[in-house]
């Protein structure tokens, strides 16, 4: 895991740390939004409801996220 700064050494904000994870595992319908300072809004569709505890999961264990707001749909429902 990287140490919070992007290719170019300045620091990355939360939201796109956390959109960057959520990407990295295929969820590219997912859009990461701050709100305020710790608390992200995720918002977006996925394919089942495994997938939406996987964006919830990822929301809870990434660093500095304190509070976050989901607004995911599963497709089909």
């Amino acid at each position: 895991m990287t140490d919070g700064k992007n290719q170019n050494g300045s620091q990355e904000t939360l939201h796109a740390k956390v959109e960057r994870i959520v990407h990295k595992f295929g969820f590219d319908n997912v859009c990461v939004s701050s709100i305020k300072a710790g608390h992200v809004e995720m918002t977006g569709t996925v394919s089942n409801i495994n997938d939406r505890a996987l964006i919830v999961a990822i929301a809870r264990t990434t660093p500095g996220v304190q509070q976050f707001s989901i607004e995911i749909k599963i497709e089909n429902d």
